[in-house]
């Protein structure tokens, strides 16, 4: 919407939702209009009524989608199980995201392969925000000191099955 600077002329596209299951842990939003992504949207995990966590949070979300973008949710933490069904129950365009999960994708030199999903988005993104591709990147991102520090915090290593970004824990 313009009242968080989206573009107008560029339909949003997708919305990457990081559960919460309540307490310290925020959920978090981040809308994407082709490259342009949006300030990241926090939920405080105590603001969110845990006998109605998976409906609340799937409203949260409904109500800020556009353009039927499709709705990206991280199943890793084991609390994005009830938005996901109560989306696909509701016919809401929705992905399970599963960073742990096998990828069978390759570097866009097509030289490495990834260990799992999670290393795959990291070092996809990691590709696309790289300034010397032809033409640029074509990525905007909010200026945010933590999301800045998150991206730039990962480390990769080479292992028999690919590329691996260190996990969460280490990071």
């Amino acid at each position: 919407s313009e009242s968080d600077g989206a573009p107008t002329d560029i339909p949003m596209c997708a919305m990457g939702v990081d559960a919460s299951g309540g307490g310290a842990d925020p959920m978090v939003i981040a809308i994407r209009h082709d490259g342009w992504y949006g300030p990241l949207q926090e939920f405080p995990g105590k603001t969110l009524p845990q006998d109605r966590l998976g409906t609340h949070c799937a409203g949260l979300i409904v109500s800020r989608r556009r353009d039927d973008a499709t709705v990206i949710v991280d199943m890793g933490g084991g609390y994005g199980g009830g938005i996901y069904e109560h989306l696909k129950a509701n016919a809401i365009g929705v992905e399970a995201y599963k960073g742990a999960a096998a990828s069978s994708h390759r570097t866009r030199d097509r030289q490495m392969t990834f260990a799992n999903k999670r290393s795959e988005a990291y070092w996809r993104f990691r590709e696309a925000l790289d300034p010397t591709q032809p033409g640029g990147s074509p990525v905007a991102l909010p200026r945010d000191a933590r999301l800045l520090a998150d991206l730039t915090a990962a480390r990769f290593t080479i292992t028999p099955r690919g590329i691996a970004v260190e996990s969460k824990e280490d990071l």
